[in-house]
């Protein structure tokens, strides 16, 4: 097997692929790599932050390289979008899908990454990421060969909880 990455940032067998056929549509479907009727399996959906934006990911190189991944309260689960890049996913998505998770606690600010609960791993800082580890400004997740990096907005001394409400006029 001779692993490759293209210049979008897929990782393929180039013994077995003439090109990357994450970019090359026409090889997954002779491949059986696309599901039929499309990429992603409908429990696999992307999702909106829970609560107000509390964090960011910021997806560092791949097709979607320049993304903004947006993090809520309570747990983000980490997976890959129909095109197989980076993606918050829905709550009700497939334990299958979710490769990491980020948590924000809103009680004290913390954050941390624990491990999801696909075969395929995800990474932080360079290490699989297999039990809770605490997280910090500028920690670079990997998954799906992408990189992305973490932005908090909450921190312990910055929470909405205690941020007065706008006054309406």
């Amino acid at each position: 097997m001779k692993l490759t990455k293209c210049e979008s940032g897929h990782f393929y067998d180039a013994d077995k692929y003439p090109e990357c056929p994450y970019c090359n549509t026409e090889l997954q479907h002779h491949a059986g790599i696309v599901r039929p009727g499309g990429g992603t399996p409908a429990a696999a959906k992307t999702a909106e932050p829970h609560g107000p934006v509390t964090g960011w990911l910021v997806v560092m190189d791949g097709p979607a390289r320049g993304r903004d991944l947006r993090l809520g309260e309570g747990r983000n689960f980490l997976g890959l979008d129909g095109q197989g890049c980076p993606a918050v996913l829905d709550s009700a998505s497939s334990l299958a899908a979710r490769q990491g998770i980020v948590v924000f606690d809103p009680a004290d600010g913390s954050w941390c990454a624990l491990p999801g609960s696909s075969h395929e791993l995800c990474a932080l800082n360079g290490r699989s990421l297999l039990e809770k580890m605490p997280l910090a400004a500028g920690d670079t997740f990997t998954l799906g060969g992408a990189a992305v990096r973490f932005v908090p907005f909450c921190t312990p001394d910055r929470l909405w909880q205690d941020q007065p409400a706008p006054e309406r006029k």
